[in-house]
């Protein structure tokens, strides 16, 4: 029987690296799409019944157009769905799937599905791209939703967790979906004793969609590389129907795989701070019940875990002086560059302001209150190290006592980073080394910066305050100060408050942790996307390293982390890359700010007051 590949056109989006935001969404809309429209018309005026070319991307872009475009431009975007030259796949874009509520996932969902019942569509496959892992949770809810086929292509120079190219993955509640794991944004593949193959015809980064010879080359190349093979422009759902009708052949896979880029969302610890407050509203407004408004705002929360959090830095920042502090607080207050990605992260942070703009006046005021509503109680007992301010003792009115591992339980530690630990990381992590994956991933220059230190930092009680070294305040950027402050909530709940003070920003490599380590604790849990998962039950070369989760538990213990969602095992370093699955039997740190990566994050980080809280349950 001959060969066939279902051929697959689509563009790498991100909303911003390339440039601002609002300048990529412009470019789409005014260039891309009508580009994308132009190709598919011209092949379909050759053959109406099967065209040669066929645009898929992420469904929220699709909206997106058809919501914010001219009449005349919504008409022919119609005009291209209803002859099948546009397509949408379930998921509204790439995310952090990790930083996401269900509620807010479903919100990111539910593009695709009012897409599907305006053109009378069933969308059953999705696709993410670059991020090189996500959580099993988003299984059930994709399941749940119809889909049936989720393609991950990962950028090609991050280690992919280590699975089967397809796959099952099967959730703990049984739910499952076929998975297609490429070690590339996507490649042509055929399952193993499959004749029918998946290949795909892909622009880079925000490059747009091909033009009629970019298009007439791909399928040159393709059919050159797949002699007596039959190339037809298709779609991922057409692909997905395959694979799902002969699922039964795939291995099942029942580990979490976790996002080993998920450390980004720690180089922007406010706003992240403020999109789980808002997160956590939105899931109160998913149980109540959702109006237009409030199903407009958890959209609005899905574009923060969009994985996007600024310019390119190796395109737009671009400099390797100016890393010790004078020279850095030099080119922040005179540079363009600098502002220029500065600005970037302004934008990011905005989506926030624009989600909650959606609300009716009751509403916002709730998603513009300072923190999540409580009740106090009282009746705790804490004891404090007297050396270094660490909590070494809790008690609970109950007598439920909590005691630390080697005389800490909970408390801060600051870590800086110099040139050798980000070449460890690199060299532990790369798949490649192309100058761009170089670029993404180094801290070029910070060899010649005189202040950069590897080395840890405890805090030191002086006239009664937690206080961090002086010198790694001053030429660093360790917090002058911590503060710990509790408060009872009821007889099983307490709330800690870990506040930094004086943090100064710092563009060398650093992070700052939260240490959590219960005597005897083992077993630990993480609560990730609504579910409840082993700890430790990761795939090699996954996430495990450093985990998103809204809560962890062992025996007798539960803590919610309200502010810093980002956790990994006390025992491992932070800066080498890790493949084995984590152990946590020494305890837990909570990071809760870090520039470890460039690429496109926040390179810098700074606050007169930061406040980190969490829910101890005994």
């Amino acid at each position: 029987m001959t060969r066939k590949i279902h051929l697959v056109f689509k563009t790498h989006l991100d909303i911003g690296f390339t440039d601002h935001a609002a300048k990529v969404r412009a470019q789409y809309h005014e260039r891309f799409i009508p580009q994308a429209i132009d190709t598919g018309e011209h092949f379909f005026a050759e053959d109406p019944e099967h065209p040669k070319f066929i645009w898929t991307t992420g469904a929220w872009l699709i909206w997106d157009h058809l919501n914010s475009q001219s009449p005349e431009r919504v008409q022919r975007l119609e005009r291209a769905i209803d002859r099948g030259l546009i397509r949408w796949h379930a998921l509204p874009f790439t995310t952090h799937s990790e930083l996401m509520s269900p509620a807010v996932f479903r919100a990111g969902l539910s593009y695709s599905q009012e897409l599907d019942k305006r053109f009378g569509k069933q969308t059953i496959a999705s696709k993410m791209t670059d991020v090189p892992g996500h959580t099993i949770g988003i299984v059930p809810l994709l399941a749940e939703a119809g889909v049936r086929f989720l393609h991950l292509g990962v950028n090609s120079a991050s280690p992919p967790p280590d699975v089967p190219d397809v796959f099952r993955w099967r959730a703990p509640d049984g739910a499952e979906i076929v998975v297609l794991y490429q070690k590339s944004y996507g490649e042509t593949s055929f399952p193993e004793g499959f004749d029918e193959g998946l290949g795909f015809a892909h622009t880079n980064d925000n490059m747009g969609p091909q033009s009629v010879p970019q298009t007439v080359d791909a399928w040159r190349e393709l059919q050159g590389h797949n002699p007596d093979t039959e190339v037809v422009a298709s779609t991922l759902d057409a692909y997905g129907e395959i694979l799902w009708a002969r699922r039964e052949e795939f291995p099942v896979v029942d580990l979490e795989l976790g996002d080993n880029w998920i450390h980004g969302a720690g180089t922007d610890p406010d706003k992240l701070k403020r999109f789980l407050h808002l997160q956590r509203l939105y899931d109160r407004f998913a149980e109540e019940g959702l109006t237009p408004s409030r199903l407009a705002f958890g959209r609005g929360l899905t574009m923060v875990a969009e994985h996007t959090w600024g310019v390119d830095i190796k395109s737009y920042l671009r400099d390797d002086q100016a890393w010790d502090r004078p020279t850095f607080e030099t080119a922040r207050a005179g540079d363009y560059r600098f502002q220029y990605s500065e600005a970037s992260w302004a934008e990011q942070r905005a989506y926030l302001d624009a989600a909650v703009a959606e609300l009716e006046p009751a509403d916002r005021a709730l998603a513009e209150a300072a923190e999540d509503p409580t009740i106090e109680g009282s009746g705790w007992f804490v004891e404090t190290d007297p050396s270094t301010g660490d909590v070494i003792l809790i008690r609970s009115p109950a007598g439920v006592e909590l005691r630390g591992e080697g005389g800490s339980l909970l408390g801060y530690r600051y870590e800086s980073y110099d040139a050798s630990d980000v070449a460890a990381h690199m060299d532990t992590y790369l798949t490649h080394r192309a100058q761009w994956a170089i670029l993404d991933h180094i801290k070029p220059g910070l060899d010649q910066a005189a202040s950069a230190r590897s080395l840890s930092f405890t805090p030191k009680l002086v006239d009664g305050a937690a206080t961090l070294d002086t010198a790694a305040h001053a030429t660093l950027g360790a917090p002058a100060r911590i503060a710990y402050r509790f408060r009872a909530l009821d007889s099983r709940h307490l709330e800690i408050t870990v506040e930094l003070l004086d943090k100064p920003a710092n563009r060398m490599p650093e992070a700052g942790f939260v240490t959590f380590t219960p005597s005897g604790a083992h077993d630990w849990q993480f609560l990730k996307m609504g579910q409840w998962l082993p700890a430790n039950r990761i795939a090699t070369k996954g996430g495990g390293q450093l985990q998103a989760v809204a809560a962890v538990r062992t025996i007798g213990v539960e803590l919610r982390p309200l502010d810093t969602p980002l956790v990994a095992p006390t025992a491992t370093k932070f800066m080498p890359f890790n493949p084995s699955p984590p152990d946590f039997s020494a305890g837990l740190r909570f990071n809760l700010h870090n520039n470890k990566w460039g690429t496109n994050f926040p390179m810098w980080w700074g606050a007169e007051r930061f406040e980190a809280r969490f829910v101890l349950e005994l």
